[in-house]
C-alpha cells in the first residue's frame, strides 16, 4: 500500500490497488476519508467511470447537481465526464471507496469551481 495524500478533489486517499503496484489492468481501488462538515471540490473525471461505496459516516453525494443522503452500504455509480462532489454530513469523517475505470490518474481530474487555497 502506499501513503495517504490529499488529491486534487480535497479528500484524504489511501491507494489501495494500483496499476503501477499490483498490475490491474483497467482498475484502481482507493480508500477516501472526507472529515465532518467538508466536502470534495465539484469535479469531473474526463474518463473515468468511478464508483462510490460508503463505509462508515454519513454523506451528501452531488452528482449533476441532484443531491442525495448516502450512509454505509451504499453503492452509486458516477459515469465519466459527470460533475460530483460528496460532503461529510455527519459528526463523524465520511470514509468510502473509490474504484476507477480505467485507473485513477490526477490529469484525468477536472475541478469544475474555483478553489481557493
Amino acid at each position: 500500500m502506499g501513503e495517504e495524500y490529499t488529491t486534487l478533489d480535497g479528500s484524504r486517499i489511501l491507494e489501495l490497488i494500483r496499476p503501477e503496484r499490483e498490475g490491474a489492468q483497467n482498475i484502481s481501488l482507493a480508500r477516501a476519508t472526507i472529515e465532518p462538515g467538508a466536502s470534495t471540490h465539484r469535479h469531473i473525471h474526463r474518463e473515468s467511470e468511478e464508483i462510490y461505496y460508503v463505509l462508515s459516516g454519513d454523506g451528501a453525494l452531488e452528482i449533476s447537481g441532484a443531491v442525495e443522503r448516502v450512509g454505509p452500504a451504499d453503492a452509486r455509480l458516477i459515469p465519466p465526464g459527470v460533475e460530483h462532489r460528496i460532503s461529510a454530513v455527519g459528526a463523524e469523517p465520511l470514509v468510502i471507496l473509490c474504484a476507477c475505470s480505467p485507473p485513477y490518474r490526477h490529469r484525468d481530474t477536472v475541478l469544475t469551481e474555483t478553489v481557493q487555497t
